[in-house]
């Protein structure tokens, strides 16, 4: 009997652990609007440590794993709030970690449906966690990909403008398809006979023998007609 009330007056005089006594929406419940905000209440005061490292957080998730709210969470005695919209109809989780005035850490989740009564729901959340004053990072497309991007036009070389003003037209060297391409050297007159002078020369000496071996047909020839005489 003795051991019994000891027992009874050490369990009444040691302090109780912060848990969580109440949350919206509930464990459990389903909404049909947005919430706007959704909070959870301690059976104690939570200890309020500014920041994001300061220990107590609030994170809302959708059946996809993406998130929703913008990670900034509000400590208001025993009450922890977070301001969100959710997205499409579904099921939800809320996930707490919050600090109690003992010091004790508190965490849990806590499951919900939203069901719009006009079928209409909110965005899409974010890939990633948000943090408090920081942009969400954004879902990535179904297929994954990127929009493409045009590729700048190239531009055609800009005319410049003669001493005299007008625009010079582009010139071109191209050969056409009926314009024969020339095969003289560089620097020879087409006209002029490579060779120079010696087929003239040539001729002359020829000219000369012939005109020898008849003068000398000739006489021989006499010389035999006065011969026979």
């Amino acid at each position: 009997m003795i051991a019994a009330i000891t027992a009874v007056a050490v369990a009444l005089l040691l302090p109780a652990h912060a848990s969580v006594i109440g949350s919206t929406p509930e464990d459990g419940g389903t909404i049909t609007e947005q919430p706007g905000s959704v909070s959870v209440v301690l059976n104690e005061a939570i200890i309020d440590v500014p920041g994001a490292e300061g220990g107590n957080a609030l994170e809302i998730t959708d059946a996809a794993g993406l998130y929703y709210g913008d990670g900034c969470t509000t400590v208001d005695g025993d009450t922890i709030s977070l301001d969100a919209e959710l997205g499409a109809a579904g099921d939800y989780t809320l996930a707490y970690q919050v600090v109690s005035a003992d010091g004790h850490a508190v965490s849990g989740e806590i499951a919900f449906a939203f069901e719009p009564v006009d079928a209409v729901g909110g965005p899409d959340g974010a890939a990633a966690a948000p943090v408090c004053d920081t942009a969400a990072a954004p879902v990535e497309t179904p297929s994954g990909t990127t929009p493409a991007t045009a590729e700048p036009a190239t531009s055609a070389p800009a005319e410049t403008p003669s001493s005299s003003g007008e625009v010079a037209a582009p010139q071109t060297t191209a050969t056409g398809p009926d314009e024969p391409e020339s095969t003289d050297a560089p620097g020879v007159d087409p006209g002029t006979d490579s060779t120079g002078p010696w087929p003239t020369v040539a001729v002359f000496v020829l000219a000369i023998l012939a005109a020898l071996a008849f003068i000398a047909y000739r006489v021989n020839r006499r010389r035999k007609d006065r011969g026979n005489a």
